[in-house]
This record gives C-alpha cells, sequence and structure tokens, in this order.
C-alpha cells in the first residue's frame, strides 16, 4: 500500500490549547446537540500554513466532551509520523463535567511506537491515552506537525461519526504567493466558507445512520485540499490534473524496470506458445504469483516509489507497488504492453475517489493490460487471486493507469447482478417423522465466492463451525463439506454439502408441515421510517442473484394436501419468484431472488421496507403434507 494513507485520516486539525479552569463545562452545551449523540466535539481547528511546494506546518486543537461509554475510543489518539511528517509538539489534557480542569498529560505519558512492526517502513505513532473519569467528561489535545514534502494537504472532517454533534470546527489554508490552493466541498452548509480558504461550522447535529444507505454515501461535511505544484524529496510535481500526476509518478517509476537477462529468457519461454496477450499475460501472472509473496516497503521515498524490478526478482518479495513493477516489466518481457495503475483499494473505498478533483488520495497499486477490445486488470499482491479478477477491493471505482504520457483516469470493472450469483440444487429425502438427508451442490460466483474461497483455505474443523454458526435450520449434523476452486477471470467455488437433519418437517397428527427455503439467504426487513428518512436507497451495494432448486422426495404415504400458489414480487430494487411442482413424488421447488445495486430516491425507502418484508414472508411458506 502507499505511504500517507494511514497519515491521512489523523492529519487535520488547528490552534490554541486552552488549559484553564473551568473552560469547557458539560451544562453549557445546547440541549439540542445531545440527541442521537455519544461525544459531542466542543472546539475542532485545523491551521494548515504552506511555507512553499514542499514545506508546510499544521497545528491542530481538538476538544470533545465524552458522553457515555460508545465514545470511550477518544481516550486512545494515534497521531502518525515519518522522515517527512514530523511532530514537533503534543498537548493533552482532560476535564471533569463541570468544566474543571482535571491534569494535563505529561510527555512521558505519550507513547512513541514503531508503527506496522511487522513491516519495513520509516513509519513511528505517537499514542496518547487519556484517564478514564466519571461521565461525562471532556478530553482537548493540540498537535503541531512539519511536512518535508508536499504530496497531501489535508482532508478536513468537522463531524468525524453520525454520532458527533458539533460546537464549532474552523479549517483555514495559508498559501504563500505564486501557490494555488484546489480545494473541493462535500455536503457543507451554505454560508460555511468565511474567506478564500477559511471554513466554519457551527452546531453540527448527530444523526442515526439510516439502513440500506448506498455504500460510501453520507452527509457529513468534509473539504478536500489538495496542491496545484508540489515537491517530494527532490522530486516536483504537478497536481492540476491527472495527466501531469500521472507524469510525476512516471519520473518516480524511470529506471525501476530493469530484469535480469536470465529472467527476460524464461518468460519468453514460457510464453513462446501463445497466440494472443491474454495467454501471455495468464502466464506471466501465474509466474509472478509461484515465485513471490507480498511484503510492505515504505523508507521516505519509498512509501510512493517502487522497489526496482531487478531487487523484486532477487529478493522475491515486495509490496503493491514493487510487485505492480515487477510485473509491468515481466510483461514486456514478454511483448505485452502493461500499465502501473493507481487506485484506491478495499470495499468501503469503493466511491472515495472524486475523477473531478485531481489528488493523491489512493493506496494501492495493480496493473492494467489493455488487450484489443477487452482489458484486463491484475491484482499482483496475492498468491491465490484469479486471473484478471479484482474482488471487491478494487472493483468498479477510478484508476490512475500511469502511461508514457502521464495519467489517464478510467474505471475498474462493475461486478453486478448478472455476474454475483449463486446457483443452489438440493435434494432432499424425508421420513414420516420429519427427519431428512440433504445433499445440496452450490456454485458461488464473481463477489459471491470472497467467502466460500476464504472458507476453502481454511481447516476443516473451521468451515464446519461456520457452517453449524450459519446454517438458517435447526440442530444438524454434518457429513460431507468440501469446497473446490476455479480460478478464472470470473472466479467461483462449487461447495458440496451432505447433512442429516433431525427436523425438518414439523409433524402435527396425520400432517407434516415442510419448509420451502432452506439454504438460501434470509432477507431482513428494515423498520419503517416515514418522513423522517435522509438519504437515497440502495438495496445491495452490487447486486446479487440467488437461484434455488429443491427436489424433495415425499414419504412413503404422503401428497401435498393442497396446491401451494406461485409468489412473484418486484420492486425498483429487484424481484423475487418462488414456485412449487409435484412431479412424481416429488416437490419441484424454484426459488429466485435478484437484488440489484440500483440507488434510488429516500421516498422510495418506504417501497423496499415493503418489498423486503414480502420477501421474509415468502421464504416462510410451507407445504402442508398429509398422510
Amino acid at each position: 500500500m502507499l505511504r500517507y494513507l494511514f497519515l491521512i485520516a489523523t492529519l487535520f486539525y488547528g490552534s490554541g490549547m486552552s488549559l484553564a479552569q473551568d473552560a469547557w463545562p458539560v451544562s453549557s452545551i445546547d440541549p439540542e446537540l445531545f440527541g442521537n449523540a455519544n461525544a459531542v466535539v466542543r472546539l475542532y481547528t485545523c491551521r494548515f500554513e504552506v511555507l512553499n511546494s514542499g514545506e508546510a506546518v499544521e497545528t491542530e486543537l481538538r476538544v470533545v466532551t465524552l458522553l457515555n461509554e460508545n465514545a470511550a475510543s477518544e481516550t486512545e489518539q494515534v497521531f502518525t509520523y515519518d522522515n517527512i511528517v514530523r511532530i514537533e509538539e503534543i498537548e493533552g489534557a482532560v476535564y471533569d463535567a463541570s468544566g474543571q480542569l482535571v491534569r494535563r498529560i505529561r510527555k512521558k505519558e505519550i507513547e512513541d511506537v514503531k508503527y506496522l512492526e511487522y513491516f519495513v517502513n520509516d513509519n513511528r505513532m505517537k499514542v496518547l491515552h487519556f484517564p478514564r473519569l466519571a461521565y461525562p467528561y471532556t478530553i482537548e489535545y493540540k498537535v503541531v506537525r512539519r511536512y518535508n514534502g508536499l504530496m497531501f494537504y489535508p482532508l478536513f472532517e468537522p463531524q468525524g461519526a453520525p454520532d458527533q454533534s458539533v460546537e464549532v470546527a474552523r479549517f483555514e489554508v495559508q498559501m504563500p504567493t505564486g501557490l494555488e490552493l484546489r480545494y473541493k466541498e462535500r455536503n457543507v452548509p451554505e454560508n460555511s466558507k468565511i474567506g478564500p480558504s477559511h471554513w466554519e461550522f457551527l452546531n453540527l447535529k448527530a444523526y442515526d445512520p439510516e439502513p440500506f444507505t448506498p455504500e460510501g454515501h453520507n452527509h457529513l461535511p468534509a473539504i478536500l485540499t489538495a496542491p496545484s505544484l508540489f515537491s517530494l524529496e527532490g522530486y516536483d510535481g504537478d497536481m492540476r490534473n491527472w495527466k501531469s500526476f500521472g507524469q510525476f509518478i512516471q519520473a518516480l517509476n524511470t529506471g525501476k524496470g530493469n530484469l535480469p537477462a536470465a529472467t527476460v529468457e524464461k518468460i519468453r519461454q514460457i510464453t513462446a506458445d501463445c497466440q494472443d496477450v491474454v495467454c501471455k499475460a495468464r502466464r506471466v501472472y501465474a509466474y509472478l504469483q509461484d515465485n513471490t509473496r507480498y511484503f510492505f516497503v515504505g523508507l521516505g521515498l519509498g512509501g510512493w516509489q517502487p522497489m526496482p524490478a531487478g531487487e523484486v526478482d532477487r529478493t522475491k518479495y515486495s509490496d503493491c507497488k514493487g510487485l505492480s513493477n515487477y510485473m509491468v516489466a515481466l510483461l514486456r518481457a514478454a511483448g505485452v504492453e502493461g500499465y502501473y495503475t493507481l487506485i484506491r483499494a478495499t470495499a468501503e473505498a469503493q466511491k472515495a475517489q472524486f475523477p473531478d478533483f485531481p489528488n493523491a488520495w489512493f493506496n494501492h497499486v495493480i496493473v492494467c493490460v489493455p488487450a484489443g477490445s477487452d482489458t484486463l486488470w491484475l491484482e499482483c499482491t496475492s498468491q491465490t487471486e484469479s486471473f484478471g479478477f479484482l474482488s471487491d477491493f478494487t472493483d468498479d471505482r477510478p484508476a490512475l493507469i500511469i502511461t508514457p504520457d502521464g495519467g489517464q483516469l478510467t474505471r475498474t470493472p462493475k461486478y453486478d447482478e448478472s455476474v454475483n450469483v449463486i446457483q443452489r440444487t438440493t435434494r432432499i429425502d424425508l421420513t414420516p417423522d420429519g427427519s431428512a438427508a440433504v445433499h445440496s451442490e452450490a456454485v458461488f460466483r464473481g463477489i459471491a465466492q470472497n467467502l466460500p474461497a476464504s472458507l476453502a483455505a481454511v481447516s476443516q474443523e473451521q468451515q464446519r463451525q461456520y457452517l453449524y454458526d450459519r446454517l438458517p435450520v435447526g440442530d444438524f449434523d454434518i457429513k460431507t463439506l468440501t469446497f473446490e476452486r476455479k480460478n478464472d477471470r470470473l472466479p467461483e467455488v462449487r461447495q458440496t454439502l451432505e447433512i442429516n437433519l433431525p427436523r425438518l418437517a414439523t409433524p402435527s397428527g396425520k400432517r407434516l408441515f415442510l419448509p420451502l427455503t432452506i439454504f438460501s439467504e434470509k432477507q431482513i426487513a428494515p423498520p419503517p421510517a416515514g418522513s423522517k428518512r435522509r438519504f437515497p436507497v440502495q438495496a445491495h451495494a452490487r447486486g446479487v442473484t440467488e437461484e434455488d432448486e429443491l427436489f424433495i422426495a415425499l414419504p412413503e404415504g404422503f401428497a401435498l394436501e393442497n396446491p401451494v400458489p406461485e409468489i412473484a414480487l418486484s420492486a425498483p430494487f429487484g424481484q423475487y419468484t418462488l414456485s412449487l411442482q409435484v412431479e412424481e413424488h416429488v416437490l419441484h421447488v424454484r426459488r429466485r431472488l435478484v437484488l440489484t445495486p440500483a440507488v434510488c430516491p429516500k421516498e422510495q425507502y418506504e417501497t423496499l421496507v415493503e418489498f423486503l418484508q414480502n420477501v421474509a414472508k415468502a421464504d416462510k411458506t410451507k407445504a402442508v403434507l398429509v398422510r
């Protein structure tokens, strides 16, 4: 991962420590700020003073009143630093409910420890531990940082979470003559900007997070800032557009792609009989996976500059930068053009990059390979990931391809309900007392295979325990459980399961009450919101299709008492069908649920509630068998 991602969340704050008697009485908080709040930010200021293209001083002050145990995480504040970002000063204080100063945090109480001990890097962190008092009480800290390299300007988030209210927050950037500040506002209230580069936020109220809000979507205010021209350890950069920023990255990578002659020859040999780019890329990717492993290296500029390909070839390890640069070099040896590509990874980061605001807000590197009308995307840090598959780690988001001419912003593939598919065929032998022998074959594809692929890599005991914890049936005995992975551009996992169920159907007199859905994921309907809903609605972050087919052999002497009518549901969020047929003493059940990633207006929330309630009701359908 790239350097400074770890810093960004803690780099944005302000000035002036109060450390005064009766400074922060809880009684002075506006009662309206207590609603939905676990903490109230009394004052949060950040002054970022840019001295030149490569130096800046940042002063942060933050005062927070902790209302209950749910805010306890605030009592430990972590501040990371390295050879580029130095911490010049830290102060801390704690106040009781009346606002009286209880004590100041002494310098010897501030821990200074290695960051990411198991990786090679120069990151360290100072940890400020506040004593715990009876709630409510208030903590205060001040941090001053000096930057000797400037690729990042602050991200200012006055309201760090929905469960925080804010009395006052201020943010100011001071720029020298000749340098331009670029900024992007998100969810900033009107009249918050009180100067060319000065913002103030007053009385921001906490709120309850809403279910089925689109991934990455919230109404917390934020101000993103970025340099136009910047300098980092002797390299000058221009971030005014994606092309120029890509040229900076290209300059960092220059001269890092040379391979030993023996490796070049080896790659040529293993791809000699390939007739197209995909074949060559697949074999080179297999070579990478078989001969390297991931290990983070982040020293100084090395947090952004990759390890030379020759060194990776010798040591057989590197991080995402070094491995992706190595992969580009291997592809070049095979006569294939691949491009080093910056991206913001993790499932939660899907919506976190902004195409209209060039910035360095990336934390990962992958490889892009044009292949005629197709494009290959290669994750180079995993020994097990499928060739050409990005998973939810880097799918469907902006990516900056670094070409010889500079950066080109594009978007990675989207895996939706047509790709993320679960198909399950289950055969059940039912006995007169309601017990059953069950054999199920399931195929998971796309994002849906992530979890079973993880299970395939753990012990059988862990696999079985997971199944016992998750299966929506009562007591059961596992006879067989296997997972078979198929790695391809659309990977899949095949699961075979055999179980004995002491009680599948419920006997009552001469009847058996038989559930028609067994293994399918049960949908939970959220509570209605009425007119209180604030945010748009999304049923599923990416979309999924679940198809179940059950063949239930009836016990001798039993028959279906009454027909079960087909159920068909449809909404802007998806579709659901459930049907049952009797075929030669066998009940044939078909269930299909499709959830799309469609983002709908907040007014559609009640429609979603109704749809999921109806799905949950349909999934409780039972067939009545009579002797």
